[in-house]
């Protein structure tokens, strides 16, 4: 049995081996189709445009040419079997060659080995049977946060845009601070604008100017789900810091979320408290002694994002008592606290974070946020003042997200040639002297 690697992943796996093999030197199977079978390429596929880009549930849809009726989950007609799962808990799906291979390069890819079993280890199995519904025009099931995540993956390695689109408004339906730490769980991997995303889409999908276009698309409703969930994060720090579920974070997803100068904190004690909570689950995740060096260590640059000044009394011996930061670096904080001569000279990367952490948090939101749901919709402007010399309120900056629609006018200019533009403008002249 054959494995195939799907060439559109975006994280470091190991090498995926086959569950059944048995024989160590298994035998090498050549990735092409014997002379009489026809081969599909990974950029012969056809376009593969969804009935509709609205979540649907509940519903059924009409058949479209490339799924016959009933054909989903069909033995009788089925030539491959995918694998899919994580870890063990693995799915068996049948599925059919010519269908398949017409919705997606990533198919056509995968499609295009001569064996008649796939295995597809890096997506959980409701994302991927999800997938198989969309592209077979059965109703998907979106009904819980981890199957609409994880089918949101699923959409983004097998580049389904539209897919993504439902994925997306339906995680910002039911986005709330719980919801947003399982959100930003690994999603720097899908997006375009986040810190850590990938610098470049896979090579196999640059070679192909429509797939190309799909990753962009995949990724940029990632990117607008990632700003939503960000601004839900903001709007409810809190909550969403006390949760046990923060210590489930990578160290590049808290980054994402303690770094931001918004995150409206009500004390930065709950802040710090954070910190200390995950630095603690890391050391017993790796085996390390509970130390305040080892905690340290573990959160890296994180132990600066406090805004150690901004409290008093108490409240910061309590934080310095968590001891996130160096002993100097402790005795500065106290010294500029009671205003009292620093113990060293103090350099200016120590002034900068002196002064970073005696800047007040912004009260208000970093932006507005992208509509994708009806949770996510702006509020009702408050009616302005009439008069010249009032103050007006000032509006939230508006995210620029946009989605390229392949068969828009736009996008079809920007392929068009110089000769072809000069001749369409010259054509519109003779029509205008005309008319």
């Amino acid at each position: 049995m054959t494995v195939v690697v799907n060439p559109a992943r975006t994280e470091e796996d190991e090498e995926i081996v086959s569950p059944t093999a048995t024989n160590s030197n298994a035998l090498d199977l050549p990735l092409t189709a014997p002379p009489d079978e026809a081969v599909i390429t990974p950029y012969q596929y056809a376009d593969y445009v969804s009935p509709t880009s609205d979540i649907i549930e509940n519903e059924s849809l009409e058949n479209s040419p490339e799924s016959p009726p009933n054909l989903y989950d069909d033995e009788t007609q089925s030539d491959i079997v995918f694998v899919a799962g994580i870890n063990d808990d693995t799915y068996r799906f049948p599925g059919h060659r010519r269908v398949l291979a017409a919705t997606s390069p990533v198919f056509a890819a995968l499609l295009s080995a001569k064996t008649d079993v796939i295995v597809v280890d890096y997506i959980d199995h409701r994302g991927f049977e999800n997938l198989l519904r969309y592209y077979y025009c059965e109703p998907t099931q979106l009904t819980t946060v981890q199957t609409a995540r994880s089918t949101l993956d699923a959409a983004y390695k097998f580049l389904c845009p539209q897919l993504a689109e439902r994925c997306a408004r339906k995680l910002d339906e039911m986005l709330d601070a719980e919801v947003a730490l399982d959100i930003m769980r690994d999603l720097r991997f899908l997006c375009a604008r986040l810190p850590g995303a990938a610098s470049a889409p896979p090579l196999p999908a640059l070679s192909d100017d429509r797939a190309a276009r799909s990753l962009a698309q995949c990724a940029s409703w990632c990117d607008m789900l990632a700003h939503n969930t960000l601004l839900v994060l903001d709007d409810n720090a809190d909550a969403a810091l006390q949760h046990e579920k923060l210590e489930d974070l990578t160290y590049e997803d808290l980054a994402l979320i303690v770094k931001r100068d918004t995150l409206r904190v009500s004390n930065e004690l709950v802040l710090i408290e954070a910190l200390s909570r995950w630095s603690t689950a890391i050391c017993k995740k790796y085996k390390r002694e509970l130390t305040s060096a080892n905690k340290r260590a573990a959160l890296g640059e994180l132990s600066y994002c406090p805004r150690y000044l901004l409290l008093q009394g108490d409240d910061l011996d309590r934080a310095l008592g968590y001891e996130l930061l160096e002993p100097m670096e402790r005795a500065l904080v106290l010294a500029r606290a009671r205003k009292l001569s620093a113990p060293i000279p103090v350099g200016a990367h120590q002034e900068n974070l002196l002064r970073r952490w005696a800047r007040p948090r912004p009260k208000e939101p970093a932006a507005a946020p992208v509509k994708l749901s009806v949770r996510s919709e702006p509020e009702p402007e408050e009616p302005q003042p009439t008069k010249l010399c009032a103050r007006r309120p000032k509006k939230l900056k508006q995210p620029k997200y946009q989605i390229e629609d392949p068969y828009s006018y736009s996008s079809y200019t920007k392929r068009k040639g110089c000769c072809s533009k000069f001749a369409d403008g010259l054509i519109r002249a003779f029509i205008c002297l005309f008319d």
